[in-house]
């Protein structure tokens, strides 16, 4: 069924729905290959050449004999950047009984196989030629040699030259991954599992990222963190966990030599060093205070609150810590710690801090600890946006409705990243009572495509009145006539958006002029893989009634137009309008009315148009406390 809804969709050329249906029908029927090989041809005429190469190489794993899927697949291979992949199948292809297939592929072959090999033969003759081929300055031809010898398959040479590369330059993260990819082809199991391990605790986020999908979830055994050290022995991170790890099996001595390697590579790290001081069992020193009384203070925790408060920060830190070894489960000395900590400029001991008071028993010290973590780290607190624009057009004699909900998600490990970018879930909606156009000849400005829209996306914080987004969802009709209704389409948008105010706004106390901009770039996947421009100026005064009533006077000026020269999409509106908003209304609502002539600025079938449009506007955000 989602078969023949895919054909007659690709026989009216509408690529994108007979997309949706192949794939849907592929969930039902993974195994027809030539399904997977329709479907690749389809994704080859919207221009989706990686995602047509996925389906052709489906389509090999189904028939390793389908030497024409298998030629798509190389061709594709090496146009999206793929040529390992791409010169192993044509040097595969170029065995083939078929003459034509093997012709193809013998020149294909030697396209790509001839410049690898003259270029390892000129690198090996350069290094020959150095009066020093270990020395740093013959880093890049090593370097240019190990991804030569791999692109040709040559994976000894690639990772004997890897291996030289990270000899001369340990501190570059991403050799490691490289290494344990090679190895791992080579069969080196354990070196390959050492260089993952090593590479999964570099200080490098995405290095330890890409490493720890690979490595999965079994927890690496003691004699896998050695290895990993021998090929990484400064990798603090990496070291300090054997460490807490021997703790676990309780062998002391082994965890105190890795606590003392590590202050070896760090003196600085103050965590490290308590942990072995205590290992060691020794206590913190109580320096005997001016007036000569005891070192052994009857009050730690008043004494360090009260330098706490007087700015004495190495007092604070001194008795705090003596407290906390006479109470260990005191949270709030717990707390005064992170604070002391952090007024030192010590963040990541004081964070260590916080951590550990906001998991104390009591609720209001570790709702204050909490937020102070949270905040100390930098992370974005989740908020929810939700906006609304009801509107009816005169022109269409339609009422439309668009909205979206959305969700900001800190994204864990990003620290103060988070504060510039926000990953967000989103709902929106796209709708109108009629839709008595067909979508695809009307601008989405107009008419709704009468959607569900279920996204996720990245925007960034607002900077300098411009932010930024994209994001990829699944649309999903709701209308019981649509052919398409219940179906979910991909949906890939992107959107660069300036705004800005000149003068006094609506929610401004005073009357006066004011001019408003905004401007848009906006991608839309929907729309035959369109990018529009959108720029609205509206420019009046800013009127107060009494009662707490403002309205505004103003003239609009709406220009659209497209990269496809789409005549629906390229408008130019001019014409007055109004905004009323009263005290009753929430903050974040008015109503609008504007008086619209409209004209095409491309050779159009539809005539010019006038358009009163009557619409409420409402947007509120909420932000939730950690």
């Amino acid at each position: 069924m989602e078969f023949n809804h895919a054909y007659k969709a690709l026989a009216g050329k509408y690529y994108d729905a007979a997309i949706a249906a192949f794939r849907k029908g592929l969930i039902l029927e993974p195994g027809n290959e030539g399904v997977h090989k329709d479907l690749a041809y389809t994704l080859l005429k919207t221009g989706d050449n990686a995602e047509a190469r996925d389906e052709f190489a489906a389509a090999i794993k189904l028939d390793p004999g389908d030497e024409t899927a298998a030629t798509e697949f190389a061709f594709l291979a090496y146009e999206t950047k793929k040529p390992i992949e791409a010169r192993r199948t044509f040097d595969k292809l170029r065995h083939s009984s078929n003459l034509a297939v093997r012709k193809t592929a013998e020149q294909a072959f030697a396209n790509i196989d001839k410049p690898l090999e003259d270029g390892i033969g000129r690198w090996q003759e350069a290094l020959r030629r150095a009066p020093d081929p270990l020395a740093l300055s013959t880093f890049s031809a090593h370097w240019e040699l190990a991804h030569l010898a791999e692109l040709r398959d040559e994976l000894p040479l690639a990772a004997e030259q890897f291996g030289i590369c990270r000899q001369l330059k340990p501190q570059l993260p991403e050799l490691l991954l490289i290494l344990a990819r090679i190895w791992g082809e080579l069969n080196r199991v354990e070196d390959s599992q050492a260089a993952w391990l090593a590479a999964s605790r570099s200080t490098d986020s995405r290095t330890a990222e890409l490493a720890l999908e690979h490595l999965g979830t079994r927890y690496p055994y003691p004699y896998e963190f050695g290895a990993a050290l021998k090929l990484d022995p400064k990798n603090i991170a990496l070291r300090k966990e054997l460490g807490y790890l021997y703790l676990a099996m309780h062998k002391e001595p082994e965890a105190i030599e890795q606590f003392e390697t590590v202050l070896a590579i760090d003196p600085a790290d103050n965590a490290t060093r308590r942990q072995l001081d205590a290992l060691r069992g020794i206590k913190a020193r109580v320096e005997t205070s001016r007036s000569g009384a005891s070192p052994a203070m009857p009050d730690a925790k008043t004494m360090g609150k009260k330098s706490l408060a007087l700015g004495y920060l190495r007092d604070a830190v001194k008795y705090l810590e003596q407290a906390h070894e006479q109470n260990p489960d005191d949270g709030e000395v717990m707390l005064q710690l992170g604070q002391a900590y952090n007024q030192s400029k010590d963040d990541a001991v004081a964070l260590d801090w916080f951590d550990r008071a906001r998991h104390c028993d009591d609720p209001a010290i570790a709702a204050e600890a909490s937020q102070a973590y949270h905040n100390l780290r930098g992370d974005a607190s989740p908020q929810t946006t939700i906006w609304t624009l009801p509107m009816f057009s005169s022109r269409w004699k339609d009422l439309f409705s668009y909205g979206q909900i959305k969700r900001t998600v800190p994204i864990p490990g990003l620290g103060k990243f988070n504060k510039l970018i926000q990953f967000y879930l989103s709902m929106r909606l796209d709708g109108d009572l009629k839709s008595g156009l067909p979508v695809h000849i009307v601008a989405p400005q107009y008419l709704s495509e009468s959607s569900l829209i279920f996204a996720a996306g990245l925007g960034t914080k607002t900077w300098h009145h411009l932010t930024a987004s994209v994001e990829a969802g699944e649309s999903v009709n709701y209308l019981p006539f649509r052919h398409d209704e219940g179906e979910a389409v991909p949906d890939y948008r992107s959107d660069v958006n300036f705004a800005k105010v000149f003068g006094r706004s609506l929610a401004s106390k005073e009357s006066g002029l004011f001019y408003e901009t905004t401007a848009d770039v906006v991608y839309n996947s929907r729309f035959d893989k369109d990018w529009f421009f959108y720029s609205q100026h509206r420019s009046g005064e800013t009127l107060h009634f009494g009662n707490g009533m403002t309205g505004q006077a103003l003239f609009n000026v709406n220009y659209v137009r497209d990269i496809k020269q789409q005549y629906w999409a390229n408008t130019v509106e001019i014409g007055p309008g109004f905004r009323l908003r009263a005290s009753w209304m929430p903050p974040g609502m008015y109503l609008a009315t504007d008086l619209l002539h409209g004209f095409y600025t491309m050779p159009s079938p539809r005539p010019n148009y006038n358009d009163v449009r009557v619409s409420v506007w409402y947007a509120v955000t909420k932000t939730k406390t950690k």
